[in-house]
């Protein structure tokens, strides 16, 4: 065997083995790890639906899942009040990590908004009120938490103005009784003359003379 075939096979047998270490090796030089997949942040998305409120059909705000969205009284211009025992009847709406900003749809007359809660978590607004759901709502159409100690009210969706003008006003009061009109007054009477004498002789003593005796003066 000439010296030029014999040097062709070592050739071919060190590529071979090369090969064959890298096989052994994983490839991963190859093709590499997948790389990971992160799932899309998720949203909020408020709704409306018209429901009776009170005796009257209104249109308010509701969750993703249909539940009536409240407002608590004392939390005007997104002051955040609650804590502790209440937030285990009433949740906050809050915004998922990674979430910017809360979607409504339909689009809403008011200001979808976000506020800092003292936990650091952020919790959903709509003209400048913080939002929450009741538990005591089971399902879409309950407003079981409307009137709650005269502080929680489900959220309308055209906010009625406060004394500051904003948007951010709560259930319209009812309106004051109106006071029965006052009586008139009564007619004055004219003061009743003295009488007058019994007779008038038109003598000295009605002029304010001396009395000349005959019982007139």
């Amino acid at each position: 065997m000439s010296n030029r075939i014999r040097n062709f096979f070592v050739v071919a047998s060190a590529l071979a083995g090369f090969a064959l270490l890298a096989a052994a090796c994983g490839g991963s030089t190859a093709t590499g790890a997948p790389a990971p997949t992160t799932s899309p942040a998720a949203r909020v998305s408020i709704k409306t639906a018209t429901l009776t409120v009170g005796g009257q059909p209104q249109t308010i705000l509701t969750d993703a899942r249909g539940l009536a969205l409240y407002l608590f009284t004392p939390e005007k211009d997104g002051k955040v009040k609650t804590s502790g025992t209440i937030l285990e009847q009433w949740h906050a709406l809050l915004l998922p990590k990674g979430t910017a900003a809360a979607s409504a749809d339909p689009e809403l007359p008011g200001k979808v908004g976000v506020t800092l809660r003292p936990d650091g978590t952020r919790q959903v607004t709509y003209d400048e009120w913080p939002l929450y759901t009741f538990v005591g709502d089971k399902r879409p159409g309950d407003v079981n938490g409307q009137g709650v100690g005269n502080q929680w009210f489900a959220v309308q969706s055209v906010m009625p103005p406060d004394a500051d003008g904003d948007a951010d006003g709560t259930v319209p009061a009812p309106a004051a009784p109106t006071a029965a009109p006052a009586p008139p007054p009564a007619p004055v009477q004219a003061p009743t003359p003295p009488p007058a004498p019994a007779f008038n002789d038109g003598d000295g003593d009605n002029r304010g003379g001396p009395s000349d005796g005959d019982g007139n003066g």
